[in-house]
């Protein structure tokens, strides 16, 4: 089944299959992008990525908005589909990845809207889903896009949308904001990555009085102890289910999605419970065997939209949410940045600086 995010980027080829005209009259007819050709690619090479600087700047169609864009992420989905996804669209359609349909999330300032965008103007600094962010320009449906955290520069900014609101996502269908709960247990199946150090804090934000468990090893356990977890199970040396009792817990996020979690996790799980499980490449799904009044959740991945990354930002410029940076790399970088997503000891967002950054921010977590 194709996740939220993949049923986005469809839409969003449909929105756009009228919106390559010419560029804005304010803004220039080509721009640098970073390009992939469908060929094999692979790491450490990606030989099917290339930086071009002669790619045509598209114009905004109707309900959608061309946006400048300033920083970037890599997320899994970014890596693991560049050559199926560059070889699935028709190299003549508008949005074939070698021209510059490649990357899905970031953030920058609007330089023009096309009809019925409502919402959003000229000028405003927005983050959010884009067709095309490891680009100058992107364009983006008006109804996916919102405005950033004051408090965060672009690049920062750009690294969230997809891991943060995924976790924000994940946790609401568990049943947040926990207010009235004094005695929550909560667990994040992987504290560490670039989903789990987001889930970790919107777990505190949303519940603070909980008792918030996740996995964790090496470096990465000093990293979600100061994120907000109250107890560590390293991975490496005890699996995380086997470390907890019988009916210890209410609610677990199992951002990993690996197959046969969920029937390790029931044991754990009070009735009344919550296991929901992000599904993807691990094989992760609901248990066939659940406790009796445990809830199951399959959750295919992120809903974009304007409301939900609203209510994100309030969280960063509280301070309720830091983002947490594992590395930045310039445009020109990206198959360095990619590779590095592969490695062993990311802690956090591999985030991806387009341009320098025109506005400056409180420094965010690097780890």
């Amino acid at each position: 089944m194709p996740s939220n995010l993949a049923m986005f980027a469809l839409t969003l080829f449909a929105l756009a299959s009228a919106s390559l005209a010419s560029a804005p009259p304010t803004t220039p007819t080509t721009m640098t992008a970073m390009l992939a050709s469908g060929t094999p690619c692979s790491a450490p090479n990606w030989t099917c990525l290339s930086l071009s600087k002669s790619v045509p700047v598209p114009t905004p169609g109707k309900g959608m908005a061309l946006v400048k864009m300033y920083g970037a992420s890599v997320n899994p989905l970014n890596v693991d589909l560049v050559e199926p996804v560059c070889k699935y669209l028709p190299p003549s359609g508008p949005f074939h990845c070698s021209k510059g349909a490649f990357g899905n999330d970031g953030a920058g300032v609007v330089a023009a809207v096309g009809e019925q965008c409502t919402g959003v103007n000229v000028g405003d600094e927005v983050f959010g889903f884009f067709l095309g962010s490891y680009a100058q320009y992107s364009l983006t449906s008006c109804g996916i896009i919102a405005r950033k955290p004051q408090k965060l520069n672009f690049t920062e900014a750009g690294s969230l949308p997809v891991a943060a609101l995924t976790s924000m996502q994940g946790w609401t269908l568990t049943g947040a904001p926990w207010a009235a709960h004094k005695n929550l247990t909560v667990v994040v199946t992987g504290g560490q990555g670039g989903t789990g150090v987001f889930a970790l804090q919107l777990a505190r934000a949303f519940a603070p009085h909980a008792r918030v468990i996740t996995a964790a090893s090496g470096g990465g356990i000093d990293v979600v102890t100061k994120l907000g977890a109250d107890v560590v199970i390293d991975y490496h040396k005890q699996e995380l289910f086997e470390a907890l009792p019988d009916n210890s817990v209410d609610i677990v996020f199992d951002n990993i999605g690996l197959s046969g979690t969920a029937d390790k996790a029931m044991h754990a799980i009070r009735a009344g419970g919550v296991y929901a499980v992000l599904t993807g490449g691990g094989g992760g799904k609901i248990s066939s065997n659940p406790k009796a009044g445990v809830k199951q959740i399959a959750y295919t991945g992120v809903s974009p939209n304007t409301a939900d990354l609203e209510q994100l930002a309030k969280f960063f410029d509280s301070g309720a949410v830091l983002p947490v940076m594992a590395s930045t790399y310039d445009l020109v970088d990206l198959p360095a940045a990619f590779t590095r997503s592969l490695g062993h000891g990311l802690y956090g967002k591999i985030a991806v600086k387009i341009e320098e950054s025109p506005t400056a921010a409180v420094p965010a977590v690097v780890v």
